[in-house]
């Protein structure tokens, strides 16, 4: 028959292993939760731009993006906020535009974003447009995981020399902050 100090020490054994049982499954269920919910989030709609924009000079201006839907839900109450500026920094927006689809954009789905900005406002001499600001703010809902986001999209244009048009490109890190505080000044 076990002595009393044998029967001590089996139990605390048996206590301390059941602690570190118990540790070990709160971790796992820690980490498991994490990954859940990590890959919840990365199932969510994002937006990112499909081909080239295509922009058109007549008599007025139109850039034209098509945005598909790369994440896995889709989403719903999508608003679309669009600002043109000139690149100077110097002037009052040439365009500030808010567009809202009903429909909902499913995984995959691609919608098309049309901005038409007065050709006087941005071309002060035949034949040039000076460099401009296009930035894109797109608010949408998550149906599933019933949360909103925004993106936002920072690109400059080059404008037209000398009756050349000139390409669309991503705005540099650099320059966010001089672009955010421009939509601040003009209280947009």
């Amino acid at each position: 028959m076990p002595s009393n100090h044998e029967r001590d020490w089996s139990t605390t054994i048996m206590t301390y292993s059941t602690v570190i049982f118990a540790i070990v499954s709160l971790i796992t269920a820690y980490i498991t939760i994490t990954s859940w919910q990590t890959q919840r989030q990365a199932d969510r709609p994002y937006f990112s731009i499909k081909g080239s924009p295509i922009i058109e000079i007549e008599r007025n201006i139109t850039f034209e993006f098509k945005f598909i839907n790369v994440g896995k839900h889709p989403a719903t109450n999508l608003v679309s906020n669009t600002f043109v500026f000139d690149q100077s920094l110097n002037v009052k927006p040439a365009h500030v535009d808010e567009y809202a689809l009903i429909n909902d954009i499913p995984r995959e789905m691609t919608t098309q974003l049309d901005i038409q900005v007065d050709k006087q406002l941005v071309s002060p001499e035949e034949g040039k447009i000076h460099p401009q600001f296009i930035v894109i703010q797109l608010t949408y809902t998550d149906p599933v995981l019933k949360q909103t986001y925004q993106q936002a999209m920072y690109i400059k244009w080059a404008g037209l020399n000398n009756g050349h048009q000139q390409p669309l490109i991503h705005a540099e890190t650099r320059e966010k902050e001089k672009i955010l505080n421009y939509l601040k000044q003009y209280h947009i």
